[in-house]
């Protein structure tokens, strides 16, 4: 594929692009890193609850595993930092794939940051002998029209659902939590508040492994893995960044196979606000109702749990039309349409 001839921009006089350590990230930077990202989103009429400055060094700092991101960008007016870019290569698994992430203040876009920002990245991501780009952008806003220009392709079409506690139809759900356990008599619900037991953790690999059934469309990857090791630096990232992690787990009562789960995240860095993050169930017990079981008995739990809850979001591909349906009985709207998309770097558009 062949890239525009302006690409990447030059920058505007007076800007500069500097890559720092993710680990030498200081304070004020991550505030205006989060400013940034707020203001983006609420730019382009989007109604995310906004990064604090905790959140984001968080998710720079551990990830999902207790590493950093592998490298960060700055781009800066003078001394004013106006955007910002940053690269995380696959480790467990997808050795060809680097996911990249950018935003740009909405004061200075068309000024060439964006464009540049991401050839720093599409620079590091070839040293790394990576050949694939993934990202995640609000559909129809700058950032997404800047990477169509840029040779990323639509892989898949999302939405983000929300849930908000104080509006849910608590008899409802709880019929819904009812009538699911009645279809699922051969399975125990099991409550993990925190970090799972050193002996559970090798039996856990088959319910994280079971997300690879959900739909990718057109993203190019390969399935993911969660030894155990994996596993517990997730649990021990997610500490790190302030979110404090409950999971409900589905048993299979004779057998004592793990059949099924779902985690949700409550952000201790944005009061109010829950991320919901997997819900899957195991092939082999599938057809008992255990998805509309996990998540109604989820929220059952959070109500008690959470009261402070104002907000609860989940991602979906439009094509999970199971999971969807699940959701939208609950009480989900979407919040705001999204895309995942992906470049592939190979000879063409060195």
């Amino acid at each position: 594929m062949s890239l525009p001839s302006t690409w990447p921009a030059p920058l505007n006089a007076g800007m500069t692009i500097e890559r720092i350590d993710p680990l030498e990230l200081d304070d004020a930077t991550a505030t205006r890193c989060a400013e940034i990202v707020g203001a983006s989103a609420a730019a382009s009429g989007i109604d995310v609850p906004a990064p604090s400055a905790a959140g984001f060094a968080g998710q720079v700092t551990y990830t999902h595993d207790m590493t950093p991101v592998d490298a960060i960008w700055l781009a800066r007016e003078g001394c004013d930092v106006v955007g910002s870019a940053m690269i995380k290569f696959a480790a467990w698994d997808n050795p060809h794939l680097a996911f990249v992430f950018c935003a740009v203040h909405p004061d200075f876009l068309g000024r060439g940051v964006g464009s540049t920002l991401l050839g720093a990245q599409v620079e590091a991501a070839r040293a790394h002998d990576r050949t694939l780009l993934l990202t995640f952008e609000f559909r129809d806003t700058p950032g997404h029209r800047l990477l169509a220009e840029q040779g990323f392709e639509l892989a898949q079409d999302t939405a983000q659902r929300r849930l908000r506690p104080a509006e849910l139809d608590w008899e409802a759900i709880q019929r819904y939590a009812a009538d699911a356990a009645a279809h699922a008599t051969a399975y125990e619900l099991v409550r993990l508040d925190g970090a799972a037991p050193d002996d559970w953790l090798p039996t856990l690999q088959s319910l994280h492994e079971s997300i690879n059934d959900a739909p990718l469309d057109g993203i190019d990857l390969q399935p993911d893995v969660y030894p155990a090791e994996r596993i517990r630096l997730y649990e021990q990232a997610m500490a790190a960044r302030q979110q404090h992690l409950y999971r409900l787990m589905a048993r299979h009562r004779s057998t004592g196979a793990w059949a099924g789960h779902t985690i949700l995240c409550v952000d201790r860095t944005r009061p109010g606000s829950g991320i919901q993050e997997d819900t899957s169930v195991v092939s082999a017990h599938r057809g008992h109702r255990l998805g509309m079981l996990l998540k109604s008995t989820m929220l059952l739990w959070m109500r008690d749990a959470e009261p402070g809850l104002e907000t609860i979001d989940t991602w979906n591909a439009e094509t999970n039309g199971h999971m969807i349906a699940v959701n939208d009985r609950l009480g989900c709207f979407v919040n705001a349409r999204g895309v995942a998309l992906q470049r592939h770097l190979d000879d063409v558009d060195r």
